[in-house]
């Protein structure tokens, strides 16, 4: 059973289990031990390989709860991935904000960020899933229903046109995702959250590495506390658009 200070447990790795991926990716789903957890689509826990004082935490998007805790995705050269069963961690958390699907909420993503977008299908089922990629990944990605593969940012702006979500969920990189605003003629009301994905260095606000510019915040955008997932609209992407890390 975990040991439970000041909101940081000491855990386990229960089970690891490998994911098949678009392309040549490989991805581990990572099950932890830590029945107490409560979070929500979108949040995110920092996890330390309990290996001494030098190891740094990195964040994971929660995926979905399990009977004993959760499952986070470790794609390949992050720090979990190697991580076996019985692999002692610690970990902080549930962070940042959750993003509520409905049964009319579209989620879009890249080949790369695929798994960002898992944790919004697993709480529900109902919603869609764009995936802008490669035409090697098409076969992998029609095997899921749920999934309507594009080969470009343009089929993707005609695909929403068509669909007409209730909201959006976008994790995409910055460049796809700026071509995609500057061709999809975005309803002005549509709910439109995106991935913020800037460096995440203690989860919990203190360090200001992830902070984004705001003309309403004086200290800036705290992203591990009020996103990941932040509306477009509070993203100053001329300003900042340096700060977010590209997957690959």
């Amino acid at each position: 059973m975990p040991f439970k200070h000041n909101n940081i447990v000491e855990t386990r790795v229960l089970e690891v289990r490998e994911l098949g991926g678009p392309g040549k990716r490989r991805w581990k789903e990572i099950l932890v031990e830590y029945p107490e957890i409560s979070f929500g689509p979108g949040q995110f826990v920092m996890i330390r390989m309990d290996c001494g004082p030098t190891c740094w935490a990195y964040p994971y998007m929660l995926q979905k709860r399990t009977d004993q805790g959760f499952a986070v995705c470790a794609v390949e050269h992050s720090s979990l991935y190697e991580a076996q069963p019985g692999t002692p961690l610690v970990v902080w958390g549930a962070n940042g904000r959750a993003v509520r699907p409905g049964a009319d909420t579209v989620v879009l993503s890249q080949s790369a960020t695929w798994f960002l977008a898992a944790p919004f299908l697993e709480a529900e089922p109902r919603c869609r899933q764009i995936v802008l990629c490669d035409p090697m990944d098409r076969e992998f990605l029609e095997k899921n229903p749920s999934v309507r593969p594009v080969e470009s940012v343009e089929e993707m702006a005609r695909e929403l046109e068509l669909t007409r979500p209730g909201a959006v969920a976008a994790a995409l990189n910055i460049p796809v995702l700026l071509k995609l605003t500057a061709v999809w003629d975005r309803p002005q009301h549509l709910p439109f959250d995106v991935f913020a994905a800037t460096r995440i260095s203690c989860g919990v606000g203190g360090c200001k590495s992830c902070y984004l510019h705001s003309q309403s915040i004086r200290l800036g955008i705290p992203v591990c506390c009020s996103g990941p997932y932040l509306p477009y609209e509070r993203v100053d992407f001329e300003t900042d658009r340096r700060c977010f890390h590209t997957f690959e």
